[in-house]
């Protein structure tokens, strides 16, 4: 039943709490930042679990395909089949707006302070001291399940049916058994040796290498398109949204915003410059661009800028073009407005240079202006409607790199720690194991046991424990050691009976008839100080 539960509880911690990269389902997320400021602070611990559905207003874990991080901030709204995220100490919502694959879990657990714990769980000296722990722990286990085994084989305590205690095994005076110092030496010699293999293997690596520190930065530009007309059954509110259809016969001027960021966790010093482009693209690869807003500098990272488009001008454009070019019709024909920004500048003190293009591009379809790749007309003539979200938000990535040293680490079991840890683990490990062992060898050279501990650990497998008394009808012959009490049961090929009593062991042999004797009291012995002469005890008068 005891195992049985064991393996319940296994079985349940690892289905709750078995993290994802060893095949569970459960992530562990530390979190850092303000985004997400009064409920998270930097060193909290977030564990998310998958779910069936996911609602707005819960903290959810997601994947950025931007910043290529875990993020953990709230659901706000929900677009088809995306969904868009704001950090709660944010004033603006994230400019990714994942799909239900894209999502890690929602919040399960909140640990305040767990990362910090978390951390120093997987640093490699407390790693270490850990594993010491549990491994002393399994040997003295292991140890005391056989000794329980043993006891349980010989009669439970050491004691016959009777109630008649036998020698079974060294003790002392108070009847426990003394401490087994030579498994607890051998353990020690055991840790000594590991050590010194990690510290020839921690020794024998450099201890940092030349290395390449990339730092990652995301582009975006964020589309959003307004107008206002007279209240109609189409239009009930006199507004037009992004993502509503555009209807050319209701809608004379459309306002289109445009919002660029570069998004990174580095130090930035960036100065830009944007213009706002109109390509209008016909049949047989006719093109023709005018710039609606000019070359602008910027400072920072972020800029936003307005324009408007005359959609009467253009369909006056379009229809002239029409006519010139003998074109079939509007149906043919395309736009796309878009910025061009450049930035120079240093990320993460690196310089970086670089541009993008992004465009939005509609295009004409049953007397509206639709945005490519959006809803179909019957499918958003009611406003409100969202277009692909991929088209509103347009991303580029990018990152600067640099050379720098790391830390050497050895992979070992999922896990990494660096080699100048490991050198400082070895050594110190060394040290504290061979003082150890000196300690544990001490112990066992200089601990004083009783002299029939001392017989029976060394000539046990000659001694069998009696019951009986010692009145043998004549008297015995006393010998002065156990060793000649021994050499005369080898001559003999004899067993020694072992019998005690009144606090005295008595050891016997009996030789053709003859039965020769050696008596000691509980007296104490050092290990290697064993002399072979001993006093016997004298027979009562």
């Amino acid at each position: 039943m005891l195992t049985g539960a064991l393996v319940a509880l296994v079985a349940v911690a690892w289905h709750f709490f078995a993290p994802s990269n060893i095949g569970g389902s459960t992530r562990y997320v530390v979190t850092s930042g303000v985004s997400m400021q009064p409920h998270f602070h930097t060193g909290d611990l977030a564990i998310t679990r998958p779910a069936s559905t996911y609602k707005v207003g819960e903290v959810v874990a997601y994947h950025s395909t931007l910043l290529h991080v875990t993020v953990l901030h709230r659901i706000i709204a929900r677009h088809g089949n995306r969904y868009v995220f704001k950090g709660d100490n944010n004033n603006f919502i994230d400019p990714v707006q994942p799909t239900r694959a894209e999502l890690l879990g929602k919040l399960w657990i909140h640990l305040p302070h767990g990362g910090f714990v978390l951390k120093a769980l997987h640093a490699p000296i407390v790693a270490a001291v850990l594993c010491v722990l549990v491994g002393l722990f399994a040997l003295f286990g292991a140890g005391k399940q056989r000794a329980r085994r043993n006891r349980r084989r010989q009669g439970g305590s050491g004691s016959n049916r009777s109630g008649i205690p036998l020698v079974n095994g060294p003790r002392h005076h108070d009847g426990t058994r003394p401490i087994n110092y030579g498994a607890l030496l051998a353990a020690s010699a055991f840790a000594v040796a590991a050590f010194a293999v990690l510290a020839a293997i921690a020794f024998a690596r450099p201890a940092h290498h030349r290395a390449t520190k990339v730092t990652p930065f995301g582009q975006r530009v964020t589309f959003a398109y307004s107008a206002h007309v007279r209240r109609n059954p189409v239009y009930p509110d006199g507004k037009v949204s992004t993502g509503d259809p555009v209807f050319l016969s209701m809608v004379r001027q459309l306002n289109l915003h445009i919002d660029y960021r570069l998004a990174t966790d580095a130090d930035t010093n960036l100065t830009g410059s944007e213009k706002v482009v109109l390509t209008m693209t016909g049949p047989s690869g006719w093109k023709r661009t005018f710039v609606l807003t000019p070359s602008t500098r910027f400072s920072g990272s972020h800029t936003g800028t307005d324009v408007s488009l005359d959609l009467a001008q253009l369909q006056g454009l379009l229809s002239e073009i029409e006519k010139l070019t003998g074109s079939p019709g509007f149906g043919t024909f395309s736009l796309s407005v878009g910025p061009q920004v450049q930035v120079s500048g240093t990320v993460a003190g690196r310089p970086v240079n670089t541009s993008f293009h992004p465009a939005l591009s509609f295009s004409f379809a049953s007397g509206q202006l639709q945005v490519a790749g959006g809803p179909s007309a019957a499918g958003a003539s009611t406003p409100g409607a969202s277009a692909s979200a991929a088209n509103f938000t347009q991303t580029q990535s990018g990152s600067v790199s640099a050379p720098a040293t790391a830390a050497t680490t050895l992979p070992v079991f999922g896990v990494a720690p660096q080699i100048a840890t490991l050198r400082w683990i070895a050594i110190i490990g060394l040290l504290i194991s061979i003082a150890i062992t000196l300690y544990f060898y001490l112990r066992k050279r200089g601990e004083p046991f009783e002299e029939s501990f001392r017989i029976i650990a060394q000539y046990g497998h000659m001694i069998v424990p009696i019951v009986g008394g010692e009145d043998l009808g004549w008297p015995p012959v006393d010998v002065t050691s156990i060793k000649a009490l021994v050499r005369l049961a080898e001559s003999g090929q004899r067993l020694i009976l072992h019998n005690r009593s009144d606090d005295v062991d008595t050891y016997m042999v009996n030789e053709e008839g003859t039965v020769y004797r050696y008596q000691v009291k509980p007296s104490k012995v050092i290990w290697g100080e064993w002399s072979d002469e001993a006093s016997p005890v004298k027979a009562a008068a």
